[in-house]
C-alpha cells in the first residue's frame, strides 16, 4: 500500500495501545514503526530491476521480522517508560505487522511467511492506491493531534477510523468474491475451459475491476463494473508461448520475476523479440485488438533480456477511460 496510509495505519493501531498513557507521542512512534517494514527500497539502487522483486517484501514484510522487532521495541520502550513490556509488545506488533497485512490486499501482494514460503499472497480486495481507505485514517489522526490528551472522546476516535478502514477493505473483499463469481458463471455460458483466475481491482476504486483468466492457450482479460447494466461480458484472448516461457523458467536469475508473477505471465513475439509480462495487474489497455502491460522482460537473439520500462502513450486518456469505464456500460 502506499506510504501514507501505511503511516496512519501504523499511528492509529499504536494509539489504540497506547494514546491513554502517552497521548500524541503514539501517533509519532506508530508512523514510524508503520514505515520501518518499507525501508528495504534503500537497498534498490545495489540491485537491477529483477533483482528487487527478490529484495522488497521479503522478510521485512514478515510475520517473523514483525514479532522479532516487536520484543526488541517493547524492551526499549519499557525501560524508556518503566511500563508494562506486554503492552508495549502489542502496540509495536500491531503497528508493524499492519503493514504486511494491509499489503496483503493488494494485488501487489506480500511474503508474509517469508523465508518458510517465497511466495507472495494477495487477497486483491483493494487498488495499492485508495482514497477511500486512507481518508479514515488521516482525519483520525488529524483529530488526535487536535484533541487534548485528556478528552475522553479519543479513543472513540481512534476505534472509529479503524473500523471505518477495516469495514472498506472487507467490503472490497466482498465486492471481489461477486465479481469473480461473475465472471466464472460468464466463462461457464461462453464454454470457456480456463485453470484459474484472478480478480484485482482497478485504479483508486473498487466499482471498476478486471478479470486474468489463466488457460492452458493463454489469457483471458475482461473487466466488470458494479455498475454495469449489460449482463454479458466480452473477453480478450492472448495466446501464450507456452515453450519460451517454460524455457526461461529454468534461468535461476529469473525466479524472483516469476515468483512475483504468482503463475499468470505471458509470452509473446513483438517485432521479432521475444516478450515476457507479469499480467497479474491485468492490462493498462487493449488497443488495435492486442493488449497492452507494464514493465516487460525482453529477450534478445543472443539470449539476453532487460527489463524495459514500457509505458502509455497518455496517462490523462487512460484516466479518463477509466472514469467513463467505472460508471458502467
Amino acid at each position: 500500500m502506499d506510504s501514507l496510509s501505511q503511516i496512519v495505519l501504523g499511528a492509529a493501531t499504536f494509539a489504540l495501545v497506547k494514546d491513554k498513557e502517552i497521548g500524541k507521542k503514539s501517533l509519532l512512534y506508530g508512523a514510524i514503526l508503520g514505515t520501518i517494514p518499507d525501508l528495504d527500497v534503500v537497498l534498490s539502487p545495489f540491485f537491477d530491476s529483477i533483482e528487487q522483486l527478490a529484495i522488497h517484501r521479503a522478510f521485512s514484510h514478515s510475520i517473523f521480522f514483525s514479532l522479532l522487532l516487536s520484543l526488541l521495541f517493547a524492551k526499549w520502550f519499557s525501560y524508556k517508560y518503566k511500563t508494562s513490556y506486554m503492552s508495549w509488545f502489542w502496540a509495536s506488533f500491531l503497528a508493524l505487522f499492519t503493514h504486511p497485512l494491509l499489503d496483503l490486499c493488494t494485488t501487489y501482494g506480500t511474503r508474509i511467511l517469508y523465508p518458510l514460503s517465497k511466495s507472495f499472497y494477495s487477497l486483491d480486495n483493494v487498488f495499492v492506491i485508495d482514497p477511500l481507505y486512507t481518508i479514515w485514517l488521516l482525519i483520525g489522526c488529524i483529530v488526535l493531534l487536535i484533541l487534548k490528551k485528556d478528552n475522553l472522546k479519543r479513543q472513540a476516535v481512534i476505534k472509529l477510523s479503524l473500523a471505518l478502514s477495516t469495514g472498506y477493505l472487507i467490503y472490497g473483499l466482498i465486492i471481489h468474491f461477486y465479481v469473480e463469481r461473475y465472471f466464472t458463471k460468464e466463462l461457464t455460458r461462453q464454454n470457456i475451459t480456463f485453470e484459474k483466475i484472478k480478480v484485482v481491482p482497478t485504479p483508486f476504486n473498487t466499482i471498476l475491476w478486471q478479470g486474468i483468466v489463466k488457460t492452458t492457450e493463454g489469457f483471458y482479460y475482461a473487466d466488470y463494473s458494479i455498475l454495469d447494466s449489460k449482463t454479458t461480458t466480452v473477453f480478450h484472448f492472448e495466446e501464450n508461448d507456452t515453450a519460451f516461457l517454460e524455457s526461461k523458467k529454468e534461468i535461476k536469475a529469473l525466479e524472483p520475476f516469476f515468483n512475483f508473477t504468482e503463475g499468470y505471465a505471458l509470452a509473446r513475439e513483438e517485432n521479432g523479440k521475444m516478450f515476457i509480462y507479469g499480467t497479474k495487474f491485468g492490462p493498462i489497455n487493449i488497443k488495435n485488438g492486442k493488449a497492452e502491460f507494464f514493465f516487460p522482460l525482453i529477450f534478445n537473439e543472443d539470449g539476453t533480456y532487460e527489463v524495459s520500462q514500457k509505458q502509455p502513450d497518455d496517462f490523462g486518456k487512460l484516466f479518463h477511460k477509466l472514469i467513463t469505464r467505472l460508471k458502467g456500460n
